[in-house]
């Protein structure tokens, strides 16, 4: 291996990077003039003391951990495998928790790819830390995609650990797109921006596939609310394009 790859898989250069990325997320919230609706739900819980799942969609969480600014304790799901390193190291500097694992999509054809990646680990440790009174932050849909389309995990979450859903969405009106499968925004400074909550959604323990396929639908339908009323907010409708290049 050469000095250069060495450095760039290096510790340091992991913890250095993920500095860099907390403190330009941090210069994002700081800066941009942030509109909260329905902020009472989370405030609520908050409150009263009690664990909730965060819910988002692939690409659209850079900020969101930014809001959570109560003492209360969270945990993210952060992939074991890829850029899961860094994103770990963002969210020690941004004073959140992380579990390590993934999801696992439905489907035993797709079970061979999910080997190692920790996803009955991550869950169970997920059930344990909302048993704990530690909230969760995940991402409703699984890489590769399709992206947008809740998966069963999160609702099985829910399902064993007695504790609801809540969609949440944050953008802001200057942003970058990149062109990968989620869409994943880059959101810039110095912008309107916008942070929308959506009404909690339960799930009974003795839920059966019919009434799971119907609350998974209920996540889906409510992170996509939530989507597009913060991007109405912002002043883009959800049908904006602006995939590769900066948006104002």
């Amino acid at each position: 291996m050469s000095t250069a790859k060495k450095i760039l898989k290096s510790e340091g250069f992991t913890t250095f990077v993920s500095w860099i990325i907390a403190l330009f997320i941090r210069l994002v919230r700081r800066t941009g003039r942030f509109e909260v609706r329905r902020g009472d739900i989370a405030a609520r819980f908050w409150a009263e003391d009690k664990p909730f799942v965060a819910a988002t969609w692939h690409g659209q969480n850079m900020i969101l951990p930014t809001f959570w600014h109560n003492w209360r304790e969270m945990r993210i799901l952060v992939s074991r495998h890829g850029d899961g390193e860094i994103v770990a190291g963002v969210m020690h500097f941004l004073g959140v928790g992380t579990i390590r694992g993934a999801g696992v999509p439905k489907g035993e054809e797709r079970t061979y790819k999910q080997k190692g990646k920790g996803g009955a680990g991550a869950l169970r440790a997920m059930v344990r830390a909302l048993g704990e009174n530690i909230s969760i932050g995940l991402t409703a849909d699984l890489p590769p995609g399709p992206a947008r389309r809740a998966g069963e995990g999160i609702v099985m979450l829910a399902r064993l650990s007695g504790r609801p859903i809540v969609p949440v969405a944050a953008t802001t009106r200057a942003r970058i797109r990149l062109n990968n499968w989620d869409s994943f925004t880059i959101n810039l400074p110095f912008s309107k921006g916008a942070l929308v909550w959506g009404e909690p959604i339960y799930v009974s323990r003795d839920a059966d596939p019919d009434e799971i396929e119907a609350v998974r639908q209920r996540v889906e339908d409510g992170l996509n609310a939530v989507a597009a009323e913060a991007e109405a907010i912002v002043g883009r409708t959800s049908a904006a394009r602006d995939e590769g290049a900066v948006a104002h």
